[in-house]
């Protein structure tokens, strides 16, 4: 199956409008490098071992995708792309197939392995190099939500208290009301606590999801630095734009009192939302139909 964007669109969902924010930012994407607690991943480091380095020139002219019995493959010229511990790149969403095949098909001259964060994503998880369990994502997850960035708060500068109550506190609230847990900001400097019964709500909830949506998940989360902004996006509360732009609410507040490095403060926007843009997309993919026709039918 040949690559259209059309397929894509027609999938719906959001996932098109993704796409794009993805293409527009693909040239300046970092690494998407994940640091846990307790573990590390680098999802931009799983690059084709093929690539050998961060960069190598364009060695093909066309990028296709092929379904192998139930599953999905991606092909660039006549050869399988394939993992970095050697396996056959495969996957059983067929929007999944078409958006890692979009990200090998917007490359240009060079091919630029750090803004392929969906493939990098998926190499991940098809070799696993930290034979990572399910649990043990959700345990990660629900690290960050105790340092969520929308719950710890910063007292001493009124009006920086005064954004964050206006800006953040609505969020919050909604997470207490869709997930039925209870959660409240904190200044304090061990941080928010977060109750036996929410960790139980939040750990039922995330079980419900699949390793392969729990790693875009967690990846998500690591991009903003919290559950609250990455569950709101997830669930089409917010956009990708506004998840990225309330975690930078304190940069933004402080250019606003001491001016901006132009340059430096639109690169990093733009590292981060390509990342979170890929986490979200991503979720989105591996928690929905594996047919585009199917789905289109519908």
């Amino acid at each position: 199956m040949s690559l259209s964007a059309d397929k894509l669109i027609r999938f719906g969902t959001g996932s098109s409008n993704l796409l794009k924010l993805l293409n527009k930012n693909e040239i300046r994407a970092g690494n998407g490098i994940l640091v846990g607690r307790g573990f590390h991943l680098s999802f931009g480091d799983f690059a084709p071992s093929s690539l050998g380095s961060q960069t190598r020139k364009r060695f093909y002219k066309k990028v296709s995708t092929v379904q192998s019995n139930k599953d999905f493959e991606i092909v660039l010229d006549n050869k399988k792309l394939k993992t970095p511990a050697g396996s056959i790149f495969r996957v059983s969403s067929e929007p999944l197939a078409l958006a890692v095949a979009n990200e090998w098909d917007a490359q240009e001259e060079k091919i630029l392995v750090s803004s392929m964060h969906i493939t990098s994503l998926v190499n991940t998880i098809l070799d696993n190099p930290n034979k990572l369990l399910k649990q043990d994502i959700i345990s990660h997850i629900l690290t960050y939500l105790e340092n969520d960035t929308l719950l710890c708060r910063e007292e001493g500068n009124l009006e920086w208290s005064s954004e964050q109550t206006k800006k953040w506190d609505p969020l919050v609230e909604w997470f207490n009301k869709r997930y039925g847990v209870t959660v409240e900001p904190s200044s304090a400097i061990t941080g928010p606590n977060l109750p036996i019964h929410a960790r139980k709500a939040l750990q039922k909830y995330l079980h419900s999801h699949d390793f392969w949506t729990l790693n875009g998940l967690v990846f998500a989360v690591e991009s903003v630095k919290s559950l609250i902004l990455a569950l709101a996006c997830v669930d089409r509360h917010l956009s990708v734009e506004e998840g990225v732009r309330l975690a930078a609410l304190e940069t933004e507040f402080q250019t606003r009192q001491w001016g901006r490095v132009e340059w430096a403060h639109d690169m990093d926007n733009f590292n981060i939302q390509a990342r979170f843009a890929a986490s979200i997309l991503f979720v989105h993919l591996t928690s929905s139909s594996s047919s585009i026709e199917d789905k289109y039918k519908k």
